[in-house]
């Protein structure tokens, strides 16, 4: 069996597979894509207990293969992480989660007999493959990862996808999951081609988020001092806050210290992705104007007087969630300042009327 939708959208048409088998007849799924953490799926399907192949589908703790296709081509390729059943009066339901094969580096440590594991002179595109290999994942990458490290090391309780995720944001990288269940290294894109121009209420639904304690002043770098160097200070103001002390510091303890000031600025880059974000909700379709799939790390812009948006501001698409219920396809964006994934400080912001 399958699990699959039956519908005849053609290139929209959805199917979902659990353990190379098709399961018809699930209720509801969500593919979540982003530019900057693995894909996840969640789903809900209806659960017969008395059905031998229920049971033997919908096992819990199988880490069963899971895939989602979209007209028949891979959307999403991974492993079943969570099996939650749940009944009442009327029905019995399961709720099936799962994350990208690459998921698994954010669970877990490094096999034991890879350890110690210490890396001299290597570029980050050469440390990739060598920490996902013992997992079985394959690793994509899409852009110069930049230069060596003069030496780094995974820790025996590291988690490898975190450990890797700070080094790639030292070179205003991102890891992500490709749709047939790579390790996605890449950069964010620049600002002037959006898929898209929305204005927003009553039209689209928009939404803001904002997160002042996330704000601050002034970012610096410490490189702590060693019998061989001189410990470094890299500071670096934040334009748009000035007039208020608010410091933020943060240790360089693996990198060369000619790479500070360049760790330092996408410091301060990502600062502005956690401190203001906006969503587009209930979009009617999974695909932007020009028939695309929307999709993460692409821009779109956005005019919303409503939420602070007083002008079209073109955003950087970091989420993408897809959802279909009911025999209805609906999407939801989340939104971050352009800039915030690539070392680049913003040029403007939203609410600058």
């Amino acid at each position: 069996m399958a699990l699959s939708l039956s519908t005849t959208r053609g290139r929209d048409e959805v199917t979902l597979v659990v353990d190379g088998r098709e399961f018809r007849f699930f209720e509801s799924l969500e593919v979540t894509l982003s530019l900057d953490t693995v894909s996840t799926v969640e789903l809900t399907a209806p659960f017969e207990p008395g059905e031998a192949s229920h049971r033997k589908l919908f096992l819990p703790f199988q880490f069963q293969p899971l895939e989602v296709l979209l007209g028949g081509e891979n959307l999403f390729t991974g492993t079943v992480v969570s099996t939650e059943p749940s009944a009442d009066a009327n029905r019995s339901v399961v709720e099936l989660a799962g994350y990208s094969l690459p998921g698994v580096l954010g669970d877990c440590a490094m096999p034991v007999d890879e350890l110690p594991l210490e890396f001299k002179g290597i570029p980050l595109k050469e440390i990739l493959p060598a920490i996902t290999k013992p997992f079985g994942v394959d690793v994509e990458i899409r852009d110069d990862t930049g230069p060596a490290f003069k030496k780094v090391s995974i820790d025996i309780d590291d988690k490898p996808l975190e450990w890797l995720a700070k080094l790639a944001r030292q070179r205003s990288l991102v890891l992500s999951s490709t749709d047939s269940g790579k390790l996605l290294c890449w950069r964010s894109v620049q600002t002037g081609s959006p898929v898209a121009a929305l204005e927003g209420q009553p039209l689209v639904k928009v939404e803001s988020e904002f997160s002042a304690q996330d704000y601050f002043s002034v970012v610096t770098g410490f490189v702590p001092k060693t019998r061989r160097r001189k410990g470094i200070r890299q500071p670096l103001q934040n334009p748009w806050l000035t007039g208020r002390v608010r410091p933020m510091n943060f240790r360089l303890d693996d990198i060369d210290p000619a790479s500070a000031p360049d760790a330092v600025r996408a410091k301060l880059a990502r600062m502005f992705a956690g401190m203001a974000a906006y969503s587009v909700k209930d979009l009617p379709t999974w695909r932007d104007p020009s028939g695309n799939l929307w999709r993460p790390n692409t821009t779109i812009k956005i005019k919303a007087p409503e939420v602070m948006i007083y002008d079209y501001y073109e955003f950087l698409i970091r989420t993408v969630r897809l959802r279909e219920e009911a025999d209805k396809q609906t999407a939801d964006l989340e939104l971050v300042m352009p800039g915030a994934f690539s070392g680049e400080i913003p040029e403007s912001l939203p609410w600058q009327a």
